[in-house]
């Protein structure tokens, strides 16, 4: 931050937005009536509570890079949540015990939360002047977070489980609130992957959305991304308008913090009816701790004892000084230990081979290439409903009777369903069998009188009395029939029905997903150190269930599946000694192969034969030893130009422990404190 100087008057604070995987923060400030950034750092990854207090030490760190090292970090944060951590607007009791071990593992004061979606509604309504009608949608890996806000109210929130269509998950999350309003005509996404949020707006803005029978679009919505910066100037908004009554909107529009689902002026674990921070017991003997920028640890310390001086009181002091310098000297000297992670971007090969994968063998034949492995398999079912798109007429048959004239000279024998066909070629069939006499004489023909129905349904076949119909395949100079009286009763009408296509498409989509299913539990079912196979995956219907056959009359069709799949699994241990034999004349001058992350992809070709392509990086093989001594009481901040020699340098990461020390960035003075590690940058 060129030309930045830090104002002493001023108060900065921290902005921490958490969301499933990801966790952002920012440093921001009160100015006059606005809340103005200083910094936001790039997200950072986790998934274990233990991952999420690094990745947010991570990020704390990343907001404070380019400052001076004299700048004195803030100490109160404001917390920024999804919709799943809070319940009954209090955080959930497991999640308010991440966020306490965040503050008290990085040394930070919780000032209040704010929930995502309802801080970013606010931060739309304040940034564009109006109250926002839309629905804010965030894209997690499993799930879809969706809140809908009229005129800036919050009016309801649902998770959706993801499917294979993020727009299918989308209507189906708005068809749980009310149908009778309109649908939301903007829709705002976000999360930390700028790639997929661009992938996903462009399927939702060429999706059919003014088809949808169940909910009635009047044009597309709008898709709109929100970049990861803006939610973290949201949650810092919120906090801003109550901790400095920042008047970012007019007076009697601005809502309150209460408003906002935000808790402030108060420890969150003050709230006798809240989910709080609950205070550890008391220990037997009081201890009185003191803060101040960090929480300082408590350590025990050896007695000893000063002789005794002749000397002034100063001389005494100067002792007692001195003995200290020398027992933190010795501290700051045994005590700290780093980390240190080298990325470098290796050297990529790739080679390719076909193996066996035998159920019958216990251990591997490499020049064989046959590698053991063991079948897994699992049972899933789920259910799935789609609207269908056939149609299917119905209706009634047009009936009546005619008059048939027979003018040969031999009797008429007709069948039951002997074919009349009228003037128009309308076809009709006789109901019963009939038998008309011989024409007595050119101008006296037999005749009989049957009862007749049309071919087909519909109203087309209503005909007026004295029509005249040809029968069967005779000429009508020798055989005709009249209609004694008008013919009724035929008339059609359209319906929804299930077409094949419907039935189809839903169980392709519903295997799709289940297959999705069972390939994550057959990872989990794997035995330890062995590497799942997907490719091998098979997967059979063991149960199919529509709620309606193809035809029938209906708006919905539903289908409960069940599936059996399995799949192999071999020992990682084999693939990789298998990879190691197979590139072991590939490794370039100087480097050496990083086993740690050998990438194993199958292709099948025969039940149990693969094609197997082993992807391999090559990291260069330095002395770790001289890399450790040439950093050895380095600031942090330097380091890196240490290693900007290595053949593919990257950057470098350094954890120092304990935590609180970290703020020092200074590399331990003990070789053997501290630990190098040359990883991959993939």
């Amino acid at each position: 931050m060129l030309g930045w100087k830090e104002d002493r008057t001023k108060e900065y604070y921290w902005a921490v937005v958490i969301e499933p995987g990801s966790v952002q923060a920012g440093i921001w400030e009160i100015v006059g009536s606005k809340a103005e950034a200083v910094s936001i750092s790039s997200p950072a990854v986790w998934e274990t509570d233990k991952e999420l207090i690094e990745a947010t030490d991570t990020a704390l760190s990343s907001s404070v890079q380019t400052f001076p090292e004299d700048f004195k970090e803030p100490s109160k944060a404001v917390f920024g949540v999804p919709t799943s951590w809070v319940e009954k607007g209090q955080i959930k009791e497991e999640n308010l015990t991440k966020i306490k071990n965040i503050c008290t593992d990085l040394s930070l004061e919780p000032t209040g939360f704010v929930v995502l979606p309802e801080a970013i509604a606010h931060f739309l309504k304040v940034e564009e002047g109006i109250p926002p009608n839309a629905a804010i949608v965030g894209v997690g890996k499993d799930y879809l977070e969706i809140a809908v806000f009229k005129s800036g109210v919050l009016t309801g929130n649902t998770a959706v489980a993801r499917s294979v269509s993020v727009f299918e998950d989308i209507i189906e999350g708005f068809c749980r609130f009310s149908t009778s309003e309109n649908p939301p005509s903007r829709i705002v996404i976000y999360n930390n992957k700028e790639g997929e949020l661009e992938e996903i707006k462009q399927l939702l803005v060429s999706s059919e959305w003014e088809g949808q029978e169940k909910l009635k679009f009047l044009h597309p919505p709008k898709i709109e991304i929100l970049t990861s910066d803006k939610k973290v100037l949201a949650t810092a908004l919120a906090g801003a308008s109550e901790i400095g009554a920042v008047a970012l909107v007019e007076p009697e529009s601005a809502p309150s913090a209460q408003e906002l689902g935000f808790v402030m002026g108060e420890d969150v674990a003050a709230k006798p009816e809240a989910q709080t921070f609950k205070t550890p017991p008391a220990p037997a003997t009081p201890v009185k701790k003191e803060f101040s920028k960090f929480h300082w640890p408590k350590f025990r310390l050896p007695k000893f004892y000063l002789p005794r001086m002749s000397g002034s009181k100063s001389a005494v002091a100067a002792g007692i000084l001195i003995s200290a310098a020398i027992l933190f000297f010795a501290f700051g000297w045994l005590y700290p230990k780093a980390e240190v992670k080298i990325y470098v971007n290796p050297k990529r090969f790739e080679e390719k081979t076909e193996i066996s994968i035998d159920l019958g063998v216990s251990s591997a034949d490499l020049d064989k290439m046959i590698i053991p492995g063991k079948a897994v398999s699992v049972q899933v079912a789920g259910e799935k409903t789609k609207s269908t798109t056939g149609t299917k007429k119905i209706g009634d048959k047009t009936k009546g009777t005619v008059n048939i004239q027979n003018g040969m000279s031999a009797i008429l024998d007709l069948a039951a369903g002997t074919i009349l066909t009228s003037a128009n070629g309308l076809k009709y069939g006789t109901v019963l069998a009939a038998s008309v006499s011989a024409a007595l004489s050119p101008v006296d023909p037999g005749t009989q009188t049957v009862e007749i129905a049309a071919a087909d349904i519909g109203a087309e076949y209503n005909l007026a009395k004295d029509e005249i119909f040809k029968v069967g395949s005779y000429p009508k100079a020798d055989v005709d029939a009249i209609a004694t009286a008008d013919l009724t009763g035929g008339s059609s009408r359209e319906i929804s029905a299930v077409s094949a296509d419907d039935a189809k498409s839903l169980l392709d989509s519903l295997t799709d997903e289940l297959t999705g299913q069972a390939k994550k539990n057959l990872s989990a079912e794997a035995p330890l150190g062995g590497i799942f196979i997907d490719e091998s995956l098979t997967a059979t219907a063991s149960s199919k269930v529509f709620s309606s056959k193809v035809g029938d009359e209906a708006s919905n069709l539903k289908l409960s599946l069940g599936l059996k799949a399995s799949a192999l699994v071999a020992a990682k241990d084999d693939l990789v000694a298998l990879a190691k034999k197979i590139l072991a004349g590939s490794a370039p001058s100087g480097f050496r192969l990083n086993e740690n992350n050998l990438g194993f992809n199958f292709t099948r070709l025969e039940a149990n034969l693969f094609s197997l392509k082993i992807a391999a990086d090559f990291l260069p093989d330095e002395d770790l030893a001289a890399l450790t001594k040439k950093i050895l009481g380095k600031n942090s901040s330097t380091v890196e130009t240490e290693f900007s020699s290595i053949p593919g340098f990257s950057r470098a990461e350094i954890n120092i422990e304990p935590r609180f020390l970290s703020r020092l960035r200074i590399v331990p003075l003990v070789s053997k404190n501290v630990s190098v590690k040359i990883t991959s940058e993939r």
